[in-house]
């Protein structure tokens, strides 16, 4: 059997990964240039050097003995550790409050090692923008943006956001397209800036009740990154879909202004602004993820569990228990 994997995040590789110990073959294909996805890492040359800024997925958290099973051999693989930095929550009245004390991990030295880390020994094609799909006796073919189209494919496992997979997947399996198509992504503004001064506050990471800003974090505190003081801004997802299409110039001075008034922080030497349009699946409508043997396709991903860096890699697990069914 060869099952192409559509979309190389954490989902996609999570059950590539479960399908080569099962000595089935995979071929992955992702439209991004290189690893990450929504775990992505943004580099840039500054005047303090170059800097690397989680502007995606900030940590993740481990609920699961499955999932701490996996996390402890990533941590002794070197791609994640602990982040102890300190974090707090600020209130609606500007009031700053501890935040829950837990284990928070990250990627070593940025987010995307883990992708980049769990991408070896598969075969990954990055940079193919997979754009449809198209069921023939032999198998399932892929139709590529910029490339030969690619099959036959016994299976075809989706793992993109549901927006993204809702589409691919209407043309050969439309029943499963309109369930995918029922969940809905939050956009996400982020901005990203550095500083040659340090920012005037005792905590590593806010989760803030306000308006504009939702969280923030200095990427210093992380472990295995640059000494420079880097600060990650995310907008709330009310403000950033109220300005999905604003002017990203003046969406990042908007960002800077409201986390300068809480902090105090100094003008910045660099700062550049993300959007993400599928940043957060809103609450999710199933549980696990979702397989339809008569089409030879699946669809997994965040939005098909809690929308969270460990629902994407047990939703891609979820997928395949189901796999040993199939004739």
């Amino acid at each position: 059997m060869t099952v192409a994997i559509i979309g190389a995040g954490l989902a996609g590789l999570s059950a590539a990964k479960a399908l080569v110990t099962r000595g089935i073959s995979v071929v992955a294909f992702d439209k991004g240039r290189g690893p990450g996805g929504r775990m992505s890492t943004r580099r840039a040359e500054t005047e303090l050097g170059h800097l690397r800024f989680d502007h995606g997925a900030q940590f993740f958290t481990v609920s699961s003995p499955a999932f701490a099973e996996t996390v402890a051999a990533w941590q002794d693989a070197g791609v994640v550790a602990p982040w102890s930095g300190r974090l707090v929550e600020i209130d609606e009245t500007g009031d700053v409050h501890p935040m829950q004390d837990k284990p928070r991990f990250v990627g070593v030295p940025s987010m995307n090692t883990l992708i980049r880390s769990e991408a070896q020994g598969l075969e990954v094609h990055w940079g193919h923008q997979v754009v449809g799909l198209e069921e023939r006796h032999d198998g399932v073919y892929l139709t590529l943006a910029q490339a030969p189209c690619s099959g036959p494919f016994e299976r075809v496992i989706v793992a993109t956001p549901a927006e993204q997979a809702a589409n691919l997947l209407a043309s050969v399996a439309p029943g499963l397209s309109e369930s995918v198509r029922s969940v809905q992504s939050e956009p996400c503004w982020t901005a990203m800036c550095s500083f040659a001064q340090a920012v005037p506050v005792v905590w590593d990471g806010a989760r803030i009740s306000g308006d504009v800003l939702g969280w923030v974090s200095r990427e210093s505190s992380k472990p295995g990154r640059h000494e420079a003081e880097a600060w990650v801004l995310q907008a709330t997802a009310d403000w950033s879909q109220r300005h999905v299409d604003a002017d990203p110039e003046a969406v990042g001075a908007t960002l800077f202004a409201d986390f300068q008034l809480r902090s105090g922080a100094p003008t910045p030497e660099f700062l550049s602004v993300h959007r993400w349009l599928y940043a957060r699946p809103k609450p999710a409508v199933f549980s696990g993820s979702l397989w339809r043997d008569d089409f030879r396709i699946g669809a997994c991903g965040d939005w098909s569990a809690d929308g969270r860096v460990e629902g994407a890699w047990k939703s891609g697990r979820a997928l395949i228990d189901v796999l040993p069914a199939c004739p």
